[in-house]
């Protein structure tokens, strides 16, 4: 006996792919998938060990490799190293759905007693004579081979057990069974943990574009100079009013796994560089138009002014309109904080001329 296992197993090193495929589950579970034993990597480890493999899926096939009552062993030994996790709630049925399929009445007609194909078909089935003689070789889990040492192949040991035995002293054999091969299936990963709620604010705030201002000023830009080329102009020693449109806070929201984190810019300042030289005019508010009742005085009352004390000699100038945006972040989970203030601008060039009176 123990002469025919150590022949089978080390006839695998040039052959084989041998597989025991496992009958349908009971309703409503799922049909389990074929169980598949492969060759490894063909080495003889210390002269006297073999690594098998077994798999989940291939094509059915019938003949030597391991016993099915040593397939049922390595499977059950593995369900007991993974014990604990859901995978052992999974094992007994998918080792009795195993054994059913190979200890009486095979599926594929090959017959249940002795494998000699000549007597299966009973379906009940008494134990196979093979299967029980198997029962006097335990496998146990391997668990004094380190990960990295070379009985475990290339095979992962974080997804799968590494399960031997000696079988009376004769030959150690190394069998590595999968987690997918329990039957029950491997234990879910766990969840990855909850982003950090300022990662995703940090993301928010790259994803959220703050607009170039639209600014508008009084005389209005539309006015135009043909003796200039049609440039627009404004009055020397007149308020010339500025101001923008959309003042109003802009936000973006990123959310990942139960966590959302939202950038919030607002608008809290505006300015108007005259580009004249001297220093740029500042206001709480988005400024407004000029209207009749704001005469020529200084801009008042939410409006923001500017008034040039000369025209310009050497063609137009360039004048800059900013706004300025506080930016800050909260979250789902309570965490909030702020990012550094920002500042968009937009530019125009215009002419300063002088007012014309003509008196008839």
């Amino acid at each position: 006996m123990l002469a025919r296992q150590w022949a089978v197993a080390t006839t695998l090193a040039s052959a084989a792919v041998l597989s025991f495929p496992i009958a349908a589950a009971a309703a409503p579970h799922a049909d389990p998938p074929p169980v598949q034993v492969v060759a490894g990597d063909g080495s003889l480890l210390g002269g006297s060990s073999y690594s098998l493999t077994l798999s989940v899926g291939g094509s059915s096939g019938s003949g030597g490799g391991l016993e099915p009552g040593q397939v049922e062993q390595a499977i059950r030994a593995a369900g007991t190293a993974r014990s604990g996790s859901s995978v052992g709630s999974g094992v007994g049925s998918a080792v009795d759905e195993l054994a059913g399929h190979t200890s009486g009445g095979g599926d594929d007609g090959s017959g249940g007693s002795g494998g000699s194909g000549g007597s299966g078909g009973s379906g009940g089935g008494a134990p196979d004579p093979d299967a029980v003689a198997s029962m006097e070789c335990q496998w146990r889990v391997a668990d004094d081979v380190p990960a990295g040492d070379p009985r475990w192949g290339s095979n992962n040991p974080a997804a799968g057990s590494l399960v031997t035995n000696s079988c009376n002293g004769g030959p150690e054999q190394f069998v590595y069974v999968p987690d997918s091969a329990l039957g029950g299936g491997a234990a879910a990963p766990p969840p990855p943990p909850p982003p950090d709620p300022a990662v995703l604010a940090q993301q928010a705030r790259t994803e959220l574009t703050l607009p170039s201002p639209v600014a508008h000023r009084s005389p209005p830009e539309t006015n135009s100079d043909p003796a200039y080329g049609g440039l627009p102009y404004t009055w020397v020693g007149l308020s010339t009013y500025f101001w923008v449109d959309d003042w109003q806070p802009m936000t973006r929201t990123v959310a990942l796994r139960g966590v959302s984190a939202t950038a919030t810019a607002t608008p809290t300042g505006l300015s108007f560089d005259p580009g004249d030289g001297n220093a740029a005019v500042t206001c709480a508010g988005p400024g407004r138009p000029w209207v009749a009742a704001d005469g020529n005085e200084p801009a008042s009352n939410g409006a923001c002014g500017y008034s040039y004390r000369s025209v310009t000699p050497n063609g137009p100038l360039r004048a800059t309109t900013s706004v300025q945006w506080e930016v800050s972040w909260t979250s789902n989970t309570g965490a909030s904080g702020t990012f550094p203030a920002s500042t968009t601008s937009s530019s125009s060039s215009f002419l300063v001329e002088q007012i014309q009176v003509v008196i008839r």
